[in-house]
C-alpha cells in the first residue's frame, strides 16, 4: 500500500495512471499503467527499485502464465530478447487488465501483447 501513496511523486506532469496490479520484482510492489509509460515500484527498508518503460519504446509485452512473468520487450521478442522490464504478476486477471490498459495507452497496432 505503502508503494501506491507514493507512486504520484514518480509520476510526470499530465501523467494519469490507467490501471494498477500488484506484482514482485526485489519485493512486492505496485505495477501502474498509465498513459506514457509502464512502472514498476517498490519500497523496502533497506532497497528501493523503480523500473519504467515509456509507451514509445516498447514493441511487446508477454505474460507467461507459467512462471507468472510479465515482461515488456523493446525490441522484437525471441528466445535470446532479454525484456526491458520484467516482473512477477501473481493474478492473470491483473495481468489482463494491465495489458488492457497498456494496449489502450500506447497506440494499440504498434504494441504486442501475447
Amino acid at each position: 500500500m505503502k508503494e501506491i501513496n507514493l507512486l504520484p511523486g514518480y509520476l510526470r506532469p499530465e501523467e494519469r495512471v490507467l490501471a494498477l496490479a500488484s506484482a514482485q520484482g526485489e519485493g512486492f510492489g505496485v505495477l501502474a499503467c498509465t498513459n506514457q509509460r509502464l512502472i514498476f515500484l517498490f519500497v523496502g527498508l533497506l532497497r528501493r527499485q523503480f523500473l519504467d518503460t515509456n509507451w514509445n519504446e516498447a514493441k511487446a509485452i508477454r505474460y507467461d502464465q507459467s512462471t507468472r512473468t510479465f515482461a515488456v520487450y523493446t525490441a522484437k521478442p525471441t528466445k535470446r530478447a532479454v525484456p526491458a522490464m520484467a516482473v512477477r504478476v501473481a493474478s492473470l486477471e491483473d495481468a489482463r487488465v494491465v495489458a488492457h490498459a497498456a494496449q489502450t495507452a500506447s497506440a494499440a497496432p504498434r504494441l504486442d501483447i501475447v
